[in-house]
């Protein structure tokens, strides 16, 4: 199925004095959950200010659902949302004081049912009675999600939206990510260095490296141009699984409590394993690339970069 196009960026660069943030980056961006990944000083941030309108490319173009950010920066603003790394409220205002406030900037047409529809959503109306300033860092969260769907967007871009929260909320704040797609078809473009945590949400995945784009392509075609040599997998017998394994030396199997982890002694390995379930009548629960598959594809980009930040 081809995706609509949502974000194409052509010929892009930005230069900050002697630092070339953006260095002639070319890529279109579907619709869906978008990755955006690099270290610090990989151009993430100076990209995101270009897609918003807020600074302006030396070189090159963007087009944000037809618009040109920066002669058509309030069209963007129409359709285009942002929740930065850590948003920030009046801390004395309840959630619905706020909500009301933001509602009226929108000129959100019948807000209460607005506001009653978004928070319900988030999961976080029940306490919209409260002070900011009692929230945890985790509801602060869900209130700049509630905030930016009062605009309606097509997009909403995160930045570190699971920095600072404890393993519960982020496995919580990614969940609602994904019910939102679902529900509301929006498209979000997520700035992170916690690879492990996009695997299971992103579609598409754009790599950046000091202002160099390294790939951008959809997760399954980067998944299946790379060799993949250690999976999660469950059968119906795992333990026959483990002697057939040992006695053709394909590889390695764990057990689990719950499943097993498969490593291939090389590419082929997993091939061969798929032959030993079919032929011997084991069906499988599940099989998929072990967390950390991002990192390591990502790593083995970088192999033989030479590119230093400019300075």
């Amino acid at each position: 199925m081809r995706l609509n196009k949502i974000i194409s960026v052509k010929d892009l660069t930005k230069r900050y004095g002697r630092i070339v943030a953006l260095n002639n980056v070319s890529f279109n961006i579907p619709d869906g959950i978008t990755a955006l990944i690099g270290p610090n000083g990989s151009g993430k941030t100076t990209l995101i200010n270009i897609m918003l309108g807020l600074i302006k490319a030396d070189e090159g173009k963007v087009n944000v659902l037809g618009f040109d950010p920066w002669l058509q920066g309030n069209r963007v603003k129409e359709v285009v949302s942002v929740v930065h790394e850590k948003p920030r409220f009046p801390s004395w205002y309840t959630g619905s004081e706020y909500l009301e406030y933001v509602a009226k900037l929108y000129s959100t047409y019948n807000p209460k049912e607005k506001i009653h529809e978004a928070s319900s959503l988030t999961g976080i109306a029940e306490s919209l009675n409260r002070r900011i300033g009692e929230y945890s860092a985790g509801m602060v969260q869900r209130l700049a999600l509630t905030q930016v769907l009062l605009n309606e967007p097509k997009i909403i871009i995160l930045d570190e939206p699971t920095a600072n929260l404890d393993p519960k909320v982020r496995i919580e704040i990614l969940k609602l990510i994904k019910k939102l797609r679902m529900e509301k078809g929006i498209n979000f473009i997520i700035s992170s260095h916690i690879l492990s945590e996009l695997e299971k949400l992103c579609s598409f995945i754009v790599f950046l490296y000091y202002g160099r784009l390294l790939s951008a392509s959809d997760v399954n075609s980067l998944l299946s141009s790379h060799i993949v040599l250690e999976y999660k997998i469950d059968t119906t017998d795992n333990a026959f699984l483990l002697k057939k394994i040992e006695k053709m030396g394909i590889g390695e199997l764990e057990l689990l409590d719950n499943g097993a982890i498969f490593k291939a002694k090389d590419p082929d390995g997993v091939t061969r394993l798929m032959q030993i379930i079919v032929e011997n009548g084991m069906k499988i629960k599940y099989i998929e690339p072990i967390e950390g598959l991002f990192e390591k594809i990502y790593m083995s980009l970088l192999d033989g970069e030479t590119v230093q930040p400019s300075c």
